[in-house]
């Protein structure tokens, strides 16, 4: 006899083939229903709202007169929401996103009356093995979950111990067959006899428990009235005594925790498509989306929550609702299906349209905060320099500055600064209005010049800026690209790395080391006989490669040397064309190639206009590593996987083929002893790493295969070659994506580098270098539209500021992960730092002692209690989270 735990719940997809506003629509009716039943029936004990608030959100906002009513049953603990805002993708968005969605979510559901304290992802497209880690920070022990379990190769039963990187450990149970087990369950004998006692069966056999779970629900479903009955008549008619009856997920995990003495231990990520189809290939699907959100999460924590806590730090107020906005604008569209891209075109019209939003919310807030810090800080024409990592920067900086003057460079006052200029546009002052006592009469502006300088900064505030004043020059050179013919023996480099172009082909030399990368970079195009879920191969398709460039121009500065490069492949227009052997298309790819004073890796910029359909494009960067392991980023860790796994019989074991193509949070490597190569990329999520065994191509070495983008013309496709069976997402029905085909221009944007090793503090110093770049603001009337707000007149208060400024510095090897405001305290901020090191960490804290308190707490500022030996250290792949008051 075992105690059934039967959930009710709803699984609400926001959005899919169908938009947010039908998901609107129907929530009016089916929310309602789910209140009225609760309040009028006693016996329906709760019901759960898919653990995600911002349903609750949108449905306040049509029906707002039901907040008391919704708050109500959601304090009894009869109506469970959170603790996400939206169900997340785990693989295709930062760990900050994973954070924040958890602590909007948790703090939403809280003011409603109580956050569901369960780690609930029914549907989510695999799991990355950080998770117990970004748990555990918001206060959740424990995680509820379907896809990506392997019970032969990873735990054989469904309740374990989920142990990650970071160090810590949550109770996790899995739902066997899923979240739609008990869907429609009703006191039928034959279906409860044929259907529900079977399953059941299966759930205690595979659990070993005296209590299972089974959830009663599904895709936007609603509330059944008749679950109370149906359950009385299960428990009665049951063959093995079973009680079934309405339960919570968080009284089923209380049963769990008292009951986890002989719990076994799983470390790592669960992304196996052994029961359930995890789109092993969705990171390149819309990679439009994907690379619009990675800009904005780092625009977001490098440079807009940066600048409000400086502005904090010096009294200014700052309106940080317009960064929860911002915020959840990007969560609405984390959700699994959102951010993987499987979704209809109108869909996916308006996720870009929510991040566009997102994006310009983002840019206009930031112009108007640092243009009320140079206020004071500043006289006019002085430029600002910011330092967004916790240590102070001496290297190259990228500055944009306005200029009457022809040549211009950079002082601190005492000396002038290197400064190298890389491009000059002289802009049209235009006209402006005056009103005179005869009416008003147009005045032209001389023109002026708008400059891209770099310059060579020392020791630049950590989390700070320096006041810089622009001075005119004696003529200078502007670097100038040199046309250079084809068969031309040409390179750039710096004092770590040199690229050679002979003969068509790359080379990149490690000065230091004198490793050697011969042909550095090749192209593959290959059919995609997929969908919107998965790219899958087109039978008998053979991939076409290109690695012949033709170079177009050299710029060798001081401080920065590039190469520009073009490849053109001729191609299949569409898989008709391709079966046919027709190659009418011809891709270009326009590559720019750039080495920067002072840095250890190449930077790579890509280029192109996509005119060809259903078809995969991926850069393929050679190496000199051999090694049976990949490397890449997760949230505050490293993942480790084999290479080209075995797939032999795997259509007897999987639903879908469990290829090795894999997802990066943005880094990517691979290393032998003595030697590595580290790839970072610009929200590129694809990658393989090719080897002899699974290229077409035979290799000596390994190489590391980028994917760019796909293209593709379905939302679900049935029989799949990587995918046999139905079509996912609706299979009965054709839904047809002509948006997701990316005929559009597209930019691609990576780093390497040639390492030593492939260590987590390398992999993060390299990560660091590549993304977290100095940025610069112009206090000048010269020209109002190089930011969003600039032509806008708005009235700063006047105070004391310093031309030279830092939030805090540490000497420790720790990582700055983000600087977000606190959610309960005005004059504060959220420090996260994570540890990248191999052994744990103790911060000095007289690093924050000119602040007014600090604090350490967990994600959702909750404080944590620690004995003093304890205080103030950070494990391994772990984080701190300190809440910081300023003195004001």
């Amino acid at each position: 006899m075992a105690k059934v735990h039967v959930i009710p719940h709803t699984h609400w997809d926001r959005e899919w083939y169908f938009t947010q506003q039908d998901s609107d629509v129907l929530a009016t009716y089916n929310f309602t229903k789910v209140i009225e039943t609760l309040e009028n029936q006693p016996s329906y004990s709760c019901y759960h709202l898919d653990g995600q608030s911002s349903i609750v959100e949108d449905y306040l906002k049509v029906l707002p007169h039901m907040r008391e009513r919704m708050s109500k049953l959601i304090s009894e603990r009869k109506l469970f929401v959170g603790p996400w805002y939206t169900q997340t993708d785990t693989y295709n968005v930062g760990a900050e996103s994973i954070i924040r969605n958890l602590k909007y979510g948790m703090h939403i559901a809280e003011e409603m009356g109580h956050s569901m304290t369960v780690g609930y992802l029914p549907d989510t497209f695999g799991h990355n093995a950080q998770m117990p880690t970004l748990f555990k920070g918001m206060g959740i022990d424990n995680i509820v979950f379907w896809r990506g379990i392997d019970y032969d190769q990873q735990v054989e039963k469904s309740h374990f111990h989920w142990h990650s990187a970071g160090g810590d450990t949550i109770y996790a149970y899995n739902l066997v067959h899923g979240y739609g087990a008990a869907k429609n369950i009703v006191p039928d004998a034959d279906h409860l006899d044929k259907k529900i006692f079977p399953m059941v069966e299966k759930i205690k056999a595979q659990s070993g428990l005296d209590e299972v779970l089974i959830p009663s629900g599904g895709d936007q479903v609603n509330i059944d009235p008749n679950l109370p009955a149906t359950l009385a008549a299960a428990t009665e008619r049951s063959p093995a005594g079973d009680i079934y009856t309405i339960s919570s997920m968080e009284n089923f995990v209380e049963y769990l925790r008292h009951n986890s003495e002989e719990f076994e231990t799983y470390h790592g990520e669960f992304k196996a498509p052994r029961y359930t189809r995890i789109h092993k290939t969705i990171g390149s699907v819309r990679y439009d989306i994907k690379k619009l959100n990675f800009e904005i999460e780092q625009f977001l924590v490098k440079k807009l929550e940066v600048v409000i806590a400086i502005a904090k730090a010096q009294g200014i107020t700052v309106h940080t609702e317009l960064v929860d906005v911002a915020w959840k604008k990007i969560l609405e569209c984390h959700a699994h299906d959102s951010m993987g891209g499987c979704n209809s075109d109108a869909t996916n019209a308006d996720i870009m349209h929510r991040l566009k939003q997102a994006q310009e919310i983002c840019h206009g807030l930031y112009n108007l905060v640092v243009k009320e810090i140079a206020s004071n800080a500043c006289q006019d024409s002085e430029v600002m320099v910011f330092n967004s990592r916790p240590t102070t920067y001496s290297g190259v900086a990228k500055v944009v500055a306005f200029s009457k003057a022809e040549h211009i460079a950079l002082s601190d006052g005492t000396k002038r600064l290197e400064s190298e200029i890389i491009r000059r546009e002289t802009l049209d002052g235009g006209k402006v209005i005056e009103v005179t006592k005869d009416g008003e009469r147009e005045v032209d502006v001389p023109p002026y010049y708008r400059f891209e300088l770099n310059v060579a900064v020392q020791d630049l505030p950590a989390l700070g800026y320096q006041v810089f004043q622009v001075v005119a020059t004696e003529p200078a050179t502007i670097a100038q690209a040199q046309a250079q013919a084809a068969e031309q023996c040409v390179s750039i480099e710096n004092q770590a790395l040199k690229v050679s172009f002979v003969d068509g082909q790359l080379s990149l030399e490690d000065k230091l080391s004198g490793r050697v990368i011969k042909q550095l970079l090749s192209f593959e195009e290959q059919a995609d006989d997929g969908d919107s879920y998965d790219f899958s191969p087109l039978e008998g398709d053979t991939p076409l490669t290109c690695a012949e460039m033709t170079c177009l121009s050299v710029t060798q500065g001081e401080m920065t040397q590039s190469m520009s490069l073009r490849t053109e492949l001729a191609l299949p227009q569409d898989l008709a064309a391709r079966v046919a052997g027709d190659k009418t298309a011809l891709a270009s790819f326009d590559i720019t190639l750039n080495l920067v004073q002072g840095e250890q890796q190449l930077r790579v910029d890509i280029d192109t206009i996509n005119q060809v359909c259903d078809h995969r494009v991926r850069v393929v960067i050679n190496s000199d590593v051999n090694t049976t392991e990949s490397i890449s980023t997760q949230p505050f860790a490293l993942m480790t996987r084999p290479v080209a796994p075995s797939v032999e019989g795997w259509r007897e074991r999987f639903r879908e083929c469990p290829i090795d193509i894999e997802t990066t949070d943005g880094a990517v490597a691979i290393a032998e002893t003595g030697k590595a190569m580290i790839v970072n990329g610009r929200g590129i999520k694809e990658f393989q790493i090719l080897t002899a065994d699974n290229s077409h191509v035979n290799r000596k070495s390994n190489a590391i295969a980028l994917t760019l983008f796909k293209s593709t013309g379905r939302l679900g496709k049935d029989d799949l070659l990587w995918r046999p069976g139905r079509a996912s997402g609706i299979n009965n029905t054709v839904v047809y994506t002509p948006d997701a085909q990316l005929q559009k221009a597209m930019t691609f944007n990576f780093s390497i580098a040639l390492s030593e090793e492939a260590s987590h503090h390398t992999v993060r110093r390299l990560e660091q270098e590549f993304l977290d770049t100095p940025f610069s603001y112009q206090k000048q009337t010269l020209n109002s539209f190089e930011n969003r707000l600039e032509r806008f007149q708005v009235r700063f208060d006047t105070r004391e500021v310093s031309q030279r400024f830092s939030l805090f510095e540490l000497e420790q090897a720790l990582q700055l992960s983000s600087v977000g405001h606190s959610f309960y305290q005005d004059n504060a901020v959220i420090v996260r730092l994570y540890n990248p090191t191999e052994q744990a960490i103790s911060i000095d804290s007289t690093a924050f002692a000119h602040f007014a308190q600090v604090e350490r707490v967990n994600h959702r500022e909750q404080l944590v209690e620690q004995s003093a030996e304890q205080a103030w250290q950070v494990k391994p792949n772990n984080t701190i989270d300190l809440r910081v008051s300023f003195k004001i």
